[in-house]
């Protein structure tokens, strides 16, 4: 199973990466917040575009093995003590200064993590820290 970073619809639809270039042996999945972070693309033609190569790209939708206030969706995410979410959110944070999305950062992460599965990301902060919290990590670089 391969966790499916926002990031990987971007670059797939920006042809910056081809689906060919993705892993052949194993299920997409994504969680809802992935979806929800393709949704507030503010440009309609580009959200479109997005969804599409999300529904083509996507096998299926996990739920998160957390549940963050302001975030997360009931139904879709699971309850859980937070120590894993919160450790990926920190380093993520000191690591990139705070950037806004660090908190959906780290339960996409922490998906891949609980489960065993693969993460591939583009990007290289949540890469770092994915893998020293014992992640798979296919990262996929510029």
């Amino acid at each position: 199973m391969y966790v499916v970073d926002t990031n990987i619809i971007n670059w797939l639809v920006d042809g910056r990466l081809q689906i060919e270039d993705l892993p052949g042996d194993g299920e997409f999945v994504v969680t809802h917040v992935q979806r929800d972070e393709l949704a507030k693309t503010p440009d309609e033609q580009r959200r479109a575009q997005l969804f599409a190569k999300f529904e083509t790209t996507v096998d299926r939708e996990v739920p998160t093995e957390s549940m963050v206030v302001g975030i997360s969706q009931i139904g879709l995410a699971k309850i859980s003590d937070g120590k894993l979410y919160c450790s990926v959110r920190d380093a993520l944070s000191i690591l990139n200064k705070g950037k806004t999305n660090n908190s959906h950062d780290a339960l996409i992460a922490e998906v891949a993590i609980e489960n065993g599965w693969v993460l591939i990301t583009a990007d290289g902060d949540l890469a770092q820290v994915a893998t020293s919290h014992g992640c798979s990590v296919r990262h996929i670089a510029s």
